[in-house]
């Protein structure tokens, strides 16, 4: 799952359970690893955003559940789930005794499970992310092909900042992008903990958002230069619908793929940040000899 697609369910499972009622304090988020869930109380929330976490058949759970990314296996009790994105499996035997709420990503019952209510708000999908429909990616390489056009039409300059950056200092760019990215987002998520900085958190994941888009389109203005295309913005929408496609192309590549994507993302995201979004060139310091 890209930043373009986790970051933006992440700003909407904030916003769900700001209206859930759940105490931030409590809530719980996981992000990886193999995770079994014996228990929660009514007012808590468990957000599962990677990993696999499994309730046993002799669990019950009565705090709100939800699935953004990763697999939840249920085996024993819960009382609401909802479905963002990831993989949900209700077993033989086990039971939803509220709503099971599908949104995107997989949910499986089986015959043997009980439903009190369950809603698909658009449709049973087929894969783990609403973007990942052929509308949904179509949206996305269009929306990144006009944003990139609008830009290099305005103020070239400025892409070509960043595009210096991503070119001639991509160590620094993705040391900082690395580094930055990721604590910023954690940061972001565990500031919803609090609930007076909800606002606050969803504004950031926003703002972090808008980062990765703006190294996409960068990446668009790179490739348009080499492009047989005259006119900047022309080549500039033309090179960033070719990279979205070749980001989830090299997504279906095992490891490797996942990698490069990650890198590509840092680099990006830091070459934006050292340039000041492309207000100037970046000059590294020199060491005295």
């Amino acid at each position: 799952m890209t930043p373009t697609e986790i970051i933006p369910l992440l700003i909407v499972v904030l916003l769900l359970l700001s209206a859930s009622g759940a105490e931030p304090d409590t809530m719980s988020v996981v992000f990886d690893g193999n995770q079994t869930l014996d228990g929660a109380g009514e007012n808590s929330a468990v957000v599962v955003g990677g990993g696999s976490v499994t309730v046993p058949a002799n669990a019950s759970v009565s705090a709100p559940l939800f699935v953004v990314g990763g697999d939840l296996r249920v085996d024993g009790e819960v009382e609401a789930v909802r479905v963002l994105a990831g993989n949900l499996t209700v077993a033989d035997g086990a039971s939803v005794t509220g709503q099971l709420e599908v949104v995107g990503g997989r949910a499986t019952v089986a015959t043997g499970a009980n439903v009190a209510s369950r809603s698909d708000l658009v449709g049973q999908l087929q894969d783990q992310s609403p973007t990942r429909s052929p509308a949904g990616f179509l949206f996305q390489v269009l929306s990144l092909a006009l944003v990139a056009g609008l830009v290099a039409r305005r103020n070239p300059t400025l892409l070509a900042n960043v595009g210096d950056s991503v070119t001639n200092h991509a160590l620094v760019s993705g040391v900082v992008g690395a580094i930055a990215g990721l604590a910023l987002l954690v940061l972001f998520v565990y500031m919803a903990f609090t609930l007076v900085l909800i606002p606050l958190s969803v504004v950031g994941l926003a703002a972090e958002f808008g980062v990765v888009v703006y190294s996409y389109v960068v990446y668009g203005y790179l490739i348009g230069r080499a492009l047989p295309i005259e006119r900047v913005d022309v080549a500039s929408a033309a090179g960033a619908g070719l990279f979205v496609v070749a980001l989830e192309a090299l997504g279906a590549v095992p490891l490797a793929g996942v990698l490069g994507q990650g890198l590509l993302v840092a680099v990006g995201f830091g070459a934006v940040l050292i340039t000041y979004f492309g207000l100037r060139e970046f000059e590294p310091a020199e060491i005295p000899g």
